[in-house]
């Protein structure tokens, strides 16, 4: 547990929003005053008061070899900034995060805010169109909380199970996410020093409709994504230091909701995976293969159950295909579009995160963004947040 989100634990990758994407947004789903061009500042504005900075000493090997993977097969690959202060070139990890701790956290408490842990929001008390308290538990007790503005910001799971469960049952309708698949290749050479932290490196060739990264390969995380027997899996890690995790990431047709479970209160997560993103998943495998192997690559575990390890890049086409919703070990990140924002159908939010049918609770995280951006979202995120601030604060 942690307070300041995703940001604690993950990579804190910075990747910039897709301008056609941005602009399909305002157009498809009648957002106003928005675009690539009017989240520019914004977006600008975050770089500048969090900060992001590439690797100073290098990519991990995992990432040399996705890179020159790309390259021999002439597809665009970049290393992705991240929010990170690095202090020493020298160490591989060197640096301290840019997590919301060390950042905006402080600076909310600077300005005034308090911050309370160890809370938990379960309700919402409306008065018609207003709402006017929130009721939970903090440190073990109850607690109620009264208030004239309410920005609700726990993300495209917890923001509609916690307005749904106060009567807003507009939202929670339209959970979009990336599916991911990944496998694990192994190199002649040492490829895995987990000391570098999460890669850096993504092919951009097929952006934004598909993403092909490399993933953290600590011998635990080896273990989660090779097939075969307990036995099998130990015996692949003797040398895991040749071995490596990879994924393919798309853009989802598949649609989901969020709903609260029957007497344990919990969110209850459902998603419909379309039949479109497992064939473009298998197509993303068929590429990540070719670029592994044209990397050096000496085999490229299929992550069906039972499958033998390709062992050329000859053979990489046979996973056109393969995957379907009976054998597919899939992984799921970036959730959004529960309190999709825009006029359009008035699901969720208007153009600036105002909930339909309250005239003070407002929703400002990734439950707006109308799809998946195509990248990490983690930049659009705060960009958004921002622009709607400023807005909410003119209309004070």
């Amino acid at each position: 547990r942690c307070v300041g989100g995703a940001s604690e634990s993950n990579a804190g990758l910075f990747h910039p929003p897709i301008p056609d994407v941005v602009d399909g947004w305002a157009r498809d789903y009648g957002i106003d005053e928005f675009g690539a061009d009017a989240l520019a500042p914004h977006l600008q504005a975050v770089v500048d008061e969090i900060g992001v900075s590439r690797r100073p000493s290098g990519y991990s090997p995992a990432s040399d070899a996705l890179a020159a993977g790309a390259e021999a097969m002439g597809w665009r690959w970049a290393e992705i900034e991240r929010f990170w202060r690095y202090t020493n070139p020298d160490e591989p990890g060197g640096g301290e995060r840019q997590s919301m701790s060390e950042t905006l956290l402080p600076a909310m408490e600077r300005a005034g805010g308090r911050l309370m842990s160890e809370t938990r929001i379960d309700r919402i008390v409306r008065k018609g169109r207003r709402a006017v308290a929130a009721l939970g538990v903090s440190e073990g007790a109850p607690i109620r909380i009264e208030f004239k503005q309410l920005v609700v910001c726990a993300g495209a799971v917890q923001t509609p199970r916690l307005l749904r469960n106060s009567g807003w049952t507009h939202v929670g309708n339209e959970l979009t996410l990336n599916p991911m698949v990944r496998i694990v290749a192994r190199f002649p050479e040492p490829v895995n020093v987990p000391s570098f932290g999460v890669p850096v490196v993504q092919i951009e060739e097929f952006k934004p409709a598909m993403t092909l990264g490399c993933s953290y390969s600590a011998p635990p995380h080896l273990a989660m994504w090779l097939e075969g027997s307990p036995t099998d899996v130990r015996r692949s890690l003797e040398d895991w230091e040749r071995m490596a995790v990879f994924y393919v990431k798309i853009c989802g047709k598949g649609r989901g909701t969020v709903r609260t479970m029957p007497v344990l209160g919990d969110a209850l997560v459902r998603y419909r995976t379309h039949s479109d993103d497992f064939a473009a998943m298998s197509l993303g495998l068929v590429r990540l293969s070719e670029a592994l192997f044209a990397a050096g690559a000496e085999e490229v575990h299929s992550p069906l159950p039972g499958a033998a390890p390709l062992r050329s890049a000859a053979e990489a086409p046979s996973l056109q295909g393969v995957l379907n919703g009976r054998n597919a070990s899939l992984s799921a990140i970036h959730l959004h579009s529960t309190v999709r924002m825009g006029s359009r159908d008035r699901a969720g939010a208007d153009s600036h995160g105002r909930l339909y049918g309250a005239d003070n609770v407002r929703v400002n995280d990734s439950s707006l963004l109308p799809t998946s951006p195509g990248v990490n979202p983690q930049g659009a995120i705060l960009a958004l947040a921002r622009r709607n601030v400023l807005r909410w604060l003119d209309d004070r």
